[in-house]
């Protein structure tokens, strides 16, 4: 059963205190599909930075979307999130926008990645529909730096374990690439299906967070992965998954389905810089609670 968005207004003074900024956590690193380390918690809470839909772009504004926008606007997130020593950040897809060519593009996606690259920690990239309109996986990857080589992966740090997932497959299994794909047409293929699997046994009991751009929570929606049922019942059935961050949708939301958490952000490049940018700061401690303080736009959400 779904239950609607619950909100907490958390003052930063509080949530700060709360979170023990500061602590210097360090990540073990991005693994390459199949491998696994199990991490062992510190008891300490762990804290990780995200945002969503940069949407980067030399381009006008078009409806909503300030693209030349979001070059201050996530300038303004990596600030905040160096000041706070976060043990990693997290972009959760779309980092760049549609540009008239391919090389229009590896200029964005140079130009925006030159200002992630300002985290003093771990960057971690997701993919979205947006990053393929002219790159293969390989070369999108490639071009931002990622540690990761592959497009679906998983990490530990602090003891948790995370697992960054690719929701851009066509029906048929191929993968998105160069503009080849409809954003609806979105699925999770039974390669990274069986990959899951194996990755969240081999977790056992260490608390797991999912990261994907497409929502996992509504197969029905245009947003959604159509395969979604069968991906929620993998995270569900490995009994050690709490929480699924997610874009895609700017407007952004909060669900829980089979005790797991599905919190969508709402999407950075919506609305003119300074005063409509949006980010979180999200807290795990030992027990698995969560706390997502919410910056701009995006609300505080409180996690039961």
């Amino acid at each position: 059963m779904k239950q609607r968005i619950q909100t907490q207004a958390v003052s930063r003074r509080r949530f700060l205190g709360q979170t023990a900024v500061g602590l210097g956590i360090t990540c073990t690193g991005a693994k390459a599909i199949g491998e696994v380390a199990a991490g062992e918690p510190s008891g300490k809470p762990l804290q990780f930075g995200v945002v969503t839909d940069v949407h980067y772009a030399d381009a006008d504004t078009r409806g909503s979307r300030h693209y030349r926008d979001s070059i201050g606007k996530l300038g303004q997130a990596i600030e905040t999130f160096n000041k706070l020593n976060l043990a990693f950040v997290i972009e959760l897809g779309d980092f760049v926008d549609a540009g008239g060519s391919k090389e229009d593009e590896l200029t964005y996606l140079q130009t925006i990645d030159k200002v992630y690259q300002g985290f003093q920690g771990d960057r971690h990239y997701v993919m979205g529909n947006h990053c393929l309109n002219a790159f293969t996986k390989q070369e999108f990857l490639a071009a931002c730096g990622s540690k990761s080589k592959r497009s679906y992966y998983s990490f530990d740090c602090g003891g948790y374990h995370f697992v960054v997932l690719d929701a851009n497959f066509k029906r048929d299994g191929s993968p998105y690439a160069n503009g080849n794909f409809s954003w609806t047409d979105t699925w999770i293929a039974e390669s990274e299906q069986q990959w899951l699997k194996a990755d969240l046994a081999a977790a056992g009991d260490t608390k797991t967070i999912a990261f994907l751009h497409q929502n996992l929570h509504d197969e029905k929606n245009a947003h959604g992965v159509k395969n979604a049922p069968d991906v929620r019942r993998i995270l569900e059935e490995a009994g050690n998954v709490v929480a699924v961050f997610q874009g895609h949708d700017h407007s952004g939301g909060y669900v829980r389905i089979g005790g797991i958490h599905y919190t969508t952000l709402k999407a950075m490049v919506e609305g003119p810089a300074p005063e409509n940018n949006s980010y979180a700061i999200v807290a795990v401690d030992a027990a698995g609670r969560i706390k997502l303080e919410g910056l701009g736009r995006q609300k505080d959400v409180a996690f039961d």
